[in-house]
C-alpha cells in the first residue's frame, strides 16, 4: 500500500450509473481520460462530461438498436483503445456484463471466447475484424458485430469479411445516438465484468467492481488532483480496475496508450504530469533495460510512486528500479474481501 493512503471503505454508491451521476456533478470538464496512440501520432483527451456523454450514445446504441440489458454480455476486442473505455462504462449504465478480449490473440481464439461466453454484441477493432467475423462464421446465435475504427475519426480503414454487411459501423451508428441515457433499471448486484485473464472465477458483480476499485483507489493514495499512467492489459480484471474504475471513482485523471512504448515513458510521465504508474513485470524490465533512461536528468515531474502487477515483487527488481529511477516500486495493492480477484 502506498505510504499514508487513506483507509479503504465500502463504496456509498449503488451502482456504476449512480456512480457516473455523482461524478458528473463533481467534475464535469476536467480532464479524465487522456488516449496515446504512438503508430498514428494521435492524443484525444476528454473530460468527465465529454466521456460520459460517450458512453451514453453507446449505451443507447446497446439497448435501443441492440435490446441489451441485465443479463446479457457484451465484448470488446479493442486493447487500450480509448472507445473500449467508453464502451465499458456504457456496458455498465445499461447493467450489461462486460467481456473485454484480448485484442492480439488468434482469431480464432478470439471467435472461442465469444462463443463461449455468449456473447450478445463484439465491439471490434476493425484491423480484426475481418478475421474475426470469418472465424465466427454466419451461424445462428452469432454475436452482433461492430467495427470499431482506429484513427482518431473511428472509421473502419476496411477489413470486413466478405458479404458480412450486417456489421454496424461504429463511427456512423454511435454519434446519432442520444445523449441522455437513464440507468435506473440497474443495480449493484448485476454481472459487471467477465475478463480474459486466464481466471474462471465467474464475472463480478458492478458492487465487486466498485468496492475492488475503492480497495485500490486506497492503495494507491489516488486523490482527485492526480493523474494515473495505466500500463496493464485492457482484457485484464486488474488492467480494467487500475486504468478505469479507480481513477473514475478518485476523480483523478488516466492517461493510456494504445501500446506500451518504453521510449516515450518519461516524456509521457512528465508532459502528462503523472503522479503514479501502474505496469506489468514485463513494462518495468523494459524500462530497466532502456539506455535512455539511464541517462541523467530524466524530468520524473509529478510521479511519486510505480505499482507493479506482480503479485510479489521480487526485492532485486524493485531496489533495481529505486536506485537508478529514485521512486518507490510496490505491488499493486490487493482488494479486501470486498472486492474479490
Amino acid at each position: 500500500m502506498y505510504p499514508d493512503a487513506p483507509r479503504s471503505t465500502r463504496p456509498r454508491i449503488g451502482s456504476i450509473a449512480d456512480l457516473v451521476e455523482r461524478q458528473m456533478g463533481r467534475y464535469g470538464d476536467k480532464p479524465f481520460l487522456t488516449w496515446y496512440d504512438h503508430d498514428r501520432g494521435e492524443r484525444v483527451e476528454l473530460s468527465y462530461r465529454t466521456f460520459e456523454n460517450w458512453t451514453a450514445k453507446v449505451a443507447n446504441l446497446l439497448v435501443e438498436e441492440v435490446g441489451a440489458g441485465p443479463g446479457d454480455r457484451v465484448a470488446t476486442v479493442l486493447g487500450g483503445h480509448w472507445r473500449g473505455a467508453a464502451i465499458a462504462f456504457a456496458c455498465w449504465r445499461a447493467g450489461v456484463c462486460l467481456v473485454p478480449v484480448d485484442v492480439d490473440a488468434p482469431a480464432e481464439a478470439v471467435a472461442a471466447r465469444l462463443r463461449a461466453t455468449g456473447c450478445e454484441v463484439a465491439f471490434v477493432g476493425a484491423w480484426r475484424l475481418g478475421e474475426v467475423a470469418e472465424r465466427l462464421g454466419r451461424e445462428p446465435g452469432r454475436p452482433a458485430l461492430v467495427a470499431v475504427g482506429a484513427s482518431l475519426l473511428g472509421r473502419p480503414a476496411a477489413s470486413r469479411a466478405p458479404g458480412d454487411a450486417g456489421v454496424l459501423d461504429f463511427s456512423l451508428a454511435v454519434p446519432g445516438m442520444g445523449d441522455m441515457f437513464d440507468g435506473g433499471d440497474t443495480s449493484g448486484g448485476d454481472d459487471a465484468l467477465l475478463a480474459g485473464d486466464g481466471r474462471d472465477d465467474g464475472p463480478l458483480t458492478q458492487e465487486d467492481l466498485l468496492a475492488w476499485g475503492v480497495d485500490t483507489t486506497a492503495g494507491l493514495g489516488l486523490g482527485d488532483t492526480d493523474r494515473v499512467l495505466a500500463g496493464l492489459p485492457a482484457h485484464q480484471a486488474l488492467g480494467t480496475v487500475t486504468g478505469l474504475v479507480a481513477p473514475f471513482l478518485a476523480g483523478a485523471g488516466v492517461v493510456v496508450e494504445q501500446t506500451f512504448q518504453p521510449g516515450a515513458f518519461w516524456k509521457r510521465v512528465a508532459d502528462e504530469r503523472v503522479a503514479v504508474a501502474v505496469l506489468g513485470g514485463d513494462q518495468v524490465e523494459s524500462l530497466l533495460d532502456d539506455e535512455a533512461g539511464a541517462a541523467s536528468g530524466l524530468d520524473l515531474g509529478r510521479l511519486r510512486a510505480v505499482a507493479c502487477d506482480l503479485d510479489r515483487l521480487p526485492g532485486p527488481l524493485a531496489s533495481a528500479w529505486e536506485r537508478r529511477f529514485g521512486v518507490p516500486l510496490f505491488p499493486v495493492p490487493a482488494p479486501t474481501a470486498g472486492g474479490r480477484r
